[in-house]
């Protein structure tokens, strides 16, 4: 099946995209766990980084869909909440329709202080590749903007690809966040509750 992402699947895409992925392989491997998701911009030829998270499940976008192990739609992963350590995205919320309905699913799927990896396209890259057009790119610092407010707190950032200097102008971002743990906020007891329970209490 070919999606319709076409530029990943030319010369040029799937060899910038394989670079990244294995760019972002060290930074990767610290992080065990029990399940994660890959899911990349296309159906040909792009492999997964080596994860110590197990099992690891993969989608991959075409017509405007994931397909892969199972179908699902940005807005709707088939997945129970909390079940996955890890998230490894790669140039999919820049082939989304609804990025931020995509990084709303991951932080669903996610346990408390799992990790999400993404893996962007940078559109301060001074020699853009042809055939960007289209995609819904966005910077490092927008990027880490999203995460924020989708409930992650961003780990790492590094700039990967083609050795440009400053590192901010290569042309692809990765970002490694961790969704956070949110506290239970204690019940104030009020006044008549405690009175109530000093009553009912055994003396």
């Amino acid at each position: 099946m070919r999606g319709e992402n076409s530029w990943f699947e030319t010369a040029a895409g799937q060899a910038l995209a394989l670079d990244a992925i294995a760019c972002a392989e060290p930074w990767l491997r610290p992080i065990v766990g029990h399940k994660a998701l890959a899911v990349l911009p296309c159906t040909q030829g792009l492999r997964l980084p080596e994860l110590q998270c197990t099992p690891v499940m993969q989608l991959q976008r075409a017509r405007g869909r994931l397909f892969g192990e199972f179908i699902a739609d940005d807005a709707r992963i088939p997945l129970v909440n909390d079940c996955l350590a890890l998230v490894f995205a790669a140039f999919v919320l820049e082939t989304s329709a609804d990025g931020d309905a995509l990084l709303a699913e991951f932080e669903r799927l996610l346990v408390g202080e799992g990790h999400l990896a993404l893996l962007t396209l940078n559109p301060l890259a001074p020699r853009r590749p042809g055939r960007w057009r289209g995609l819904a790119l966005a910077t490092a610092e927008t990027q880490r903007e999203r995460l924020a407010r989708a409930g992650f707190d961003v780990l790492r950032q590094e700039s990967v690809g083609a050795r440009y200097r400053p590192p901010a102008l290569r042309p692809v971002n990765f970002l490694l966040a961790r969704k956070r743990r949110t506290a239970l906020t204690p019940i104030r007891k009020t006044a008549p509750a405690v009175a109530l329970a000093r009553e009912s209490t055994p003396r």
